[in-house]
């Protein structure tokens, strides 16, 4: 028997099944996945909305019947479009589960032990989460510090005598980054027969950002009340301004918090790498014996929560 109770026979077994199955869905999932036909598609979803669903591979998530699975699914493709990832859910369920496959099987041909193996492999399972994560805060981080600018942009071109529609193209003409791409798509739709308050709407389901939110809300309001919505674009476009300035206040203030969850999350692994190296007959205790093992997942349940923890405390809403 090897270690962790399993027989040095079946251990080749395993690592190949690790090591094709990760081959399998890293391929599948990378295949094709930038071509012009994806962005193409891509692009037509964003007017036409999404496809129905197909039969084969990509249905295994488009096709979920469950109404979670639907939100689960529905959230991913939002976190793909923000990220600028032309991917199917389900290519994106291929790549995460194929990384984790690859760690996983790399940490259990170097120490055999499957419980390690496993850990590794939901760490790594992680990562392409995060990457989407990040290039999609990044998109919504670029958009909100435009949103002031391009109101301004709208309401001195409502001001010096241009219509709605017209200071809404000039918006997506003039401007660069994400929020041209919106506006510049709010037009398309209109241009397609879409009313112009469903567009706003969409437009605004569409970023959830808070800011543009409220300016969505104010010209669907003054469309139907009537007003001088240039003025009150601009009035909106200062106020927005100082939302950003408090806002980045309160990130300062609370730098110290986030960067201590991650220290405090951190460090516990980091010194326990360390032991591994100079100790790790001791160490090994914790993977081998049922005890260890035990062990080692409360404390990275508690590590979790901790992490969570921390950074709840440290978000706050303004």
């Amino acid at each position: 028997m090897g270690p962790a109770g399993m027989s040095a026979d079946a251990l080749p077994l395993v690592t190949a099944s690790l090591f094709g199955a990760s081959a399998f869905l890293l391929t599948y999932g990378l295949r094709g996945a930038g071509g012009a036909g994806h962005r193409m598609r891509h692009r037509l979803d964003a007017i036409a909305g999404p496809p129905e669903p197909a039969v084969g591979p990509e249905a295994l998530v488009n096709v979920a019947a469950l109404p979670f699975l639907q939100r689960i699914n529905a959230q991913m493709q939002d976190n793909l479009r923000r990220a600028g990832l032309p991917w199917t859910t389900a290519r994106y369920v291929a790549i995460t589960v194929g990384t984790g496959l690859v760690f996983a099987g790399l940490v259990f041909v170097a120490t055999k032990i499957l419980l390690v193996a496993a850990m590794v492999g939901l760490i790594g399972a992680a990562g392409p989460r995060m990457i989407v994560r990040r290039r999609a805060a990044a998109h919504d981080a670029r958009l909100n510090a435009q949103v002031a600018d391009t109101i301004e942009l709208i309401a001195s071109a409502m001001r010096s005598g241009f219509g709605f529609m017209h200071s809404l193209e000039l918006a997506g003409r003039e401007q660069s980054g994400p929020i041209a791409e919106e506006f510049r798509q709010v037009v398309r739709e209109i241009d397609l027969g879409v009313s112009v308050d469903e567009a706003l709407e969409r437009l605004a389901i569409r970023t959830k950002d808070e800011d543009l939110e409220l300016v969505v809300q104010a010209v669907l309001v003054l469309r139907r009340v009537g007003g001088d919505l240039g003025d009150v674009l601009g009035r909106i476009a200062d106020m927005i301004r100082d939302r950003i300035r408090v806002r980045g206040e309160i990130r300062t203030l609370t730098a110290q918090m986030r960067m201590s969850s991650w220290v405090v999350s951190g460090l516990p692994v980091a010194l326990g790498g360390a032991t591994a190296l100079m100790q790790p007959e001791q160490m090994a205790v914790l993977f081998k014996e049922p005890i260890g093992q035990m062990l080692v997942a409360v404390a990275l349940v508690l590590q979790v929560i901790g992490f969570i923890v921390i950074r709840r405390l440290s978000n706050i809403t303004y």
